[in-house]
């Protein structure tokens, strides 16, 4: 099994650079489907996702 990948639990979120893409990616889900969302930064890969927030 040596050239097994090896996939991240987040691989098939959506991931963005920075905190401030991920507050607007949040804010446009909020307006257009009224949907609410938070960033948080991933442990696995660095980079943010989104999560609901009930």
């Amino acid at each position: 099994m040596e050239n097994e990948e090896k996939v991240l639990p987040c691989a098939d979120k959506l991931a963005l650079d920075t905190k401030k893409q991920a507050e607007a990616a949040a804010t446009v889900a909020d307006y257009q489907r009224n949907v609410k969302l938070a960033p948080y930064k991933c442990q696995h890969c660095g980079l943010w996702h989104l999560k609901s927030v009930y």
